[in-house]
């Protein structure tokens, strides 16, 4: 098969352990631009905690953000598709939220809501390594809750940091009780990632492939987590770090390198070129 797109989950897949893409990496993308493929990023983030990486990122056109909810063209600066959470179950989100220790973030056009004064508390929710992030393109809130309580409409994606593995056991418990039409899918150590039913990095992938005319098969998946199982099962071929989860490998074709020793370099090489 002839690849013709790539799309890379972001941390713990094109990122080392230290929040940056190396220079062999970065070689490797520009190889594959040079080559007329499409290399695209596939992420958790929103489009301002991508931001920081623009410069590093150069020629990549599409970000495929907030686990397939949110398209943006980076040459036209806007967003392409976007899948809000509905305005009427943000209330019932926000009582089972108050019930854990948690630290909310909520995506909204791209950008990201956080209380401000969570940010010095990353650490306490296992999210020391993003707190510089967070200082650098949050938009911070007195009350992130109530702010979304008055204006629940236009949400694509809600985050719940929480302070213990056991706390999100129960939150997801919570939220499956209340059978309300989300998909909550861990990520990171503790945290919860909640947006609309049915819309994946899966959906992501398929909504660009088919805007940009390349067939599923021609693509290539890559990512570490269980939010990177949708792509990983939907691409032509899905490709798994040599650091990613036990749900991410069972997903993929073949397992990379780990993200500290260029996997993402060879995925190019190996298999797009």
């Amino acid at each position: 098969m002839q690849y013709q797109l790539i799309a890379f989950d972001m941390d713990g897949t094109l990122l080392t352990s230290d929040k940056k893409v190396t220079e062999v990496c970065h070689r490797a993308i520009s190889d594959a631009l040079a080559a007329g493929k499409d290399v695209a990023i596939c992420t958790g983030r929103p489009v301002a905690e991508l931001r920081p990486y623009d410069g590093i990122l150069e020629g990549i056109r599409y970000y495929i953000c907030e686990c397939g909810t949110l398209i943006y063209d980076r040459q036209e600066k806007k967003i392409i598709t976007r899948h809000t959470l509905a305005p009427e179950i943000i209330p019932e989100i926000l009582r089972i939220s108050q019930a854990e220790d948690i630290m909310p973030q909520v995506l909204i056009g791209g950008e990201s809501y956080v209380n401000a004064a969570d940010i010095i508390r990353m650490p306490h929710f296992h999210m020391s390594v993003y707190a510089s992030l967070y200082e650098e393109v949050a938009t911070r809130s007195d009350d992130v809750r109530e702010m979304i309580r008055r204006h629940p409409e236009g949400i694509e994606k809600i985050n719940l940091y929480h302070a213990s593995v056991e706390g999100r056991e129960r939150t997801k418990a919570r939220i499956e009780a209340a059978r309300l039409p989300v998909d909550d899918i861990y990520a990171e150590i503790s945290s919860l990632e909640i947006s609309s039913c049915g819309y994946t990095k899966g959906t992501g992938l398929a909504d660009l492939a088919h805007k940009l005319g390349i067939p599923l098969e021609q693509t290539i998946g890559v990512g570490d987590a269980d939010n990177d199982v949708p792509i990983l099962e939907t691409a032509g071929l899905g490709l798994a770090m040599g650091n990613a989860n036990e749900h991410a490998k069972a997903a993929a074709d073949a397992v990379l390198p780990d993200c500290d020793h260029d996997g993402c370099a060879l995925a190019i090489h190996k298999y797009l070129l």
